[in-house]
């Protein structure tokens, strides 16, 4: 069955006024939300569990859905609170500014994971960053999304957002030239 809502729809990069067909929203960005919360949860069984409630939050915030920004920014938002919301329950003491020792474990240990060389020292790199840091770098690295959608996602301050990224990159170039 299709679900329809008039809104005013905004896509990742077209901003017009039509309905949205919940099905081809789901079939455009499945993926994208995947890989998305993927990134942050890291384990397959947990970002499918994120996904499911991400895509019910979705379903239901169409309807008050008001543009104020890209779609795609508001669906990222959504899967990020979800993202957070599901890691501190697992983790009580989580906090975005500490590193996750468990990073690189995770990700071994997950058979849907390519341990690759490159892509293992890209891992390695991204596993000596904090929480926040290594999310906004892959924000903005994997999903080329701009300082202000990832600003508005997390809902920091654009510049922090750009600051943060920097010495996350600065970071892993060092790490990638120290054990390249």
């Amino acid at each position: 069955m299709y679900v329809f809502y008039y809104v005013n729809f905004l896509s990742s990069f077209v901003r017009t006024s039509q309905p949205i067909n919940f099905n081809t929203l789901l079939d455009q960005h499945h993926d994208t939300l995947y890989w998305m919360i993927r990134k942050i949860v890291l384990v397959h069984h947990d970002a499918e569990d994120v996904l499911q409630n991400t895509w019910i939050k979705i379903y239901k915030g169409l309807p008050s859905f008001q543009g104020k920004s890209t779609l795609k920014t508001w669906m990222y938002r959504i899967a990020y609170n979800e993202c957070m919301r599901f890691l501190k329950q697992k983790k009580p003491n989580f906090s975005l500014d500490e590193v996750d020792t468990d990073y690189l474990d995770f990700l071994a240990s997950d058979r849907y994971f390519n341990a690759q060389k490159a892509t293992h020292l890209l891992h390695s790199a991204l596993a000596t960053l904090s929480e926040r840091e290594r999310h906004v770098f892959s924000f903005k690295y994997f999903d080329a999304l701009k300082f202000n959608a990832i600003a508005r996602i997390m809902e920091h301050n654009e510049n922090s957002v750009k600051t943060v990224y920097y010495k996350a990159e600065k970071k892993i170039k060092t790490y990638l030239t120290k054990h390249h």
